[in-house]
């Protein structure tokens, strides 16, 4: 509450610089990781690395064109990046510590689960949409009222009647949120369009973990990551989208293999332990063993 709250958001980030600042100095760590960090500064990040030998590492979830100053960026040793886009157009100002990381899931938390009887009467031949309510989401899915459709998510009180129809349940967290995705004939998983120019997000592949059929509008870095056909059902426009909708919904045995083959290639390729090797082996070819 107190970083969301404008008041005392500034104040709450040079605590935390403080604190973090002490602690680095304190336990003298060979890597610190840093997700995101909004609030972490090149200068801290300087004044520590002048009292210690420490490597500073960002994994960075969002687009960074978007979402963090160009300064923080270059202030660490090794600024990882799910977005190859952005990654070659901050090489092209002469930045050499980015290197390419898309996202993961976690084994232990994205996973398929049984619905109870009653779930699985709820979700039977539906489309699960799990997420907030955004403009961009709302026009989408107001396209999609005629089909057997389902939103869970904050903020869909406020949509429009047509869309409000549609909404099952607010936030929905941990099994509740697997038997969704495990129950449902058809996962949504649309991209939000700033953010996302050419990389996957985050929910691509915690659906694939939990085995569903996935929807996704297609990007660029998609085929690299899941076969599109085979391991998720992609889309460019709103007709291929319902022409997919509608082919998939007429053949439940394909959406069933598709997502038993999205959650094999996530499971062989995409987890959190697949992305903690990766880093390691960048730390080692641009530092050497640590």
């Amino acid at each position: 509450m107190l970083y969301k709250n404008k008041s005392t958001k500034a104040a709450y980030q040079r605590w935390i610089l403080r604190r973090l600042e002490r602690l680095c100095l304190q336990w003298r760590p060979r890597l610190v990781l840093v997700f995101k960090g909004g609030p972490i500064t090149p200068g801290m990040i300087r004044r520590v690395k002048t009292r210690i030998d420490a490597l500073f590492l960002n994994y960075f979830p969002d687009n960074p064109l978007l979402m963090i100053p160009f300064e923080c960026i270059e202030a660490y040793d090794l600024f990882f990046t799910k977005a190859r886009y952005a990654l070659r157009q901050l090489e092209k100002v002469g930045l050499k510590n980015l290197y390419y990381l898309p996202w993961y899931c976690v084994p232990a938390l994205h996973h398929p689960v049984e619905p109870t009887a009653e779930e699985a009467t709820a979700l039977a031949g539906t489309i699960a949409f799990v997420g907030s309510r955004y403009p961009y989401r709302e026009r989408l899915l107001r396209e999609l009222a005629a089909y057997p459709l389902r939103i869970w998510g904050p903020g869909w009180d406020a949509a429009d009647p047509q869309v409000r129809d549609l909404v099952a349940g607010s936030s929905v967290w941990g099994r509740e949120k697997l038997a969704i995705y495990c129950g449902a004939r058809l996962s949504l998983n649309p991209h939000h369009p700033m953010n996302d120019i050419v990389s996957v997000n985050n929910r691509t592949f915690e659906l694939a973990a939990a085995g569903a059929c996935q929807v996704v509008d297609f990007k660029d870095e998609l085929p690299t990551l899941f076969k599109p056909g085979e391991e998720v059902v992609a889309y460019n426009d709103l007709p291929e989208l319902r022409r997919q909708l509608d082919h998939y919904l007429a053949h439940p045995d394909e959406a069933r293999a598709i997502g038993d083959n999205a959650r094999r290639r996530a499971m062989a390729e995409h987890t959190i332990r697949h992305r903690i090797d990766e880093m390691l082996q960048a730390l080692d070819e641009r530092f050497g063993r640590l």
